[in-house]
């Protein structure tokens, strides 16, 4: 955007019409370069951009998708599991690069649940009231610091419910389940700062997860995305 600078007037001086409209004047000649975008022609270069000719490109996009309309089937509720295609391809995206300090990462997920199979929706015992309905997302990365051991962190987890609310949310012996819920879309986006030292930390690979709290649940999967943003100075 254009900056304009304002007229400074002292004490007791009287400023004339052409000075007190110079700033007004001064905002619409630099506001002719800019389109209904509020954009300048020329702000941005090819170096801003995910340039593959570029050896130091400003942001670096890494992403992975499938967009097939066939399910995978999850049941495990003992841990959580990658997401992946009918060929059983994980939703992964390598990285493969050393981070500075205090660097910025970001990532996305989304994709859609097909037609899930719920048996237990509700369980009417204590602890565990609700839970069934519950499965979740969690993003997990994976790293090395100065060429030690995989290790791995975990920036966001995110939860849906396979049916819709009960009639009444504090009735702990609901008669009425609710309906599935099917074709249902998910999605997230969240961010991490790496801590450690330039050139210490090897951010290897980001991977899509998936869990259910009940085993007897059948939660279906087709598309599904993930995309890593590197947010470079």
């Amino acid at each position: 955007m254009p900056i304009v600078d304002k007229e400074a007037f002292e004490a007791d001086q009287i400023p004339t019409a052409t000075e007190l409209n110079k700033v007004y004047d001064d905002l619409a000649t630099a506001s002719t370069g800019l389109d209904s975008t509020n954009q300048a022609s020329g702000w941005l270069t090819y170096k801003h951009l995910d340039n593959p000719t570029s050896l130091t490109p400003i942001n670096k996009l890494y992403q992975y998708y499938h967009d097939g309309t066939v399910s995978v089937s999850y049941n495990n509720d003992a841990a959580y599991t990658p997401v992946v295609n009918p060929a059983a391809t994980q939703c992964t995206v390598a990285l493969n690069y050393t981070a500075e300090q205090n660097e910025i990462i970001r990532i996305h997920i989304s994709g859609l649940v097909a037609d899930n199979d719920v048996v237990e929706d509700y369980d009417f015992v204590g602890a565990n009231l609700g839970k069934p309905n519950y499965y979740a997302f969690r993003i997990k990365l994976r790293y090395s610091d100065s060429g030690g051991p995989d290790q791995f962190i975990f920036p966001g987890y995110w939860g849906y419910s396979f049916t819709t609310n009960g009639l009444n949310r504090s009735n702990t012996n609901v008669t009425q389940p609710g309906l599935t819920i099917n074709w249902q879309t998910f999605q997230a986006s969240t961010i991490f700062k790496n801590s450690a030292a330039t050139g210490v930390r090897l951010w290897k690979d980001a991977t899509l997860e998936v869990r259910l709290f009940d085993g007897s649940n059948t939660l279906k999967i087709t598309r599904h995305q993930i995309q890593v943003v590197r947010a470079k100075r």
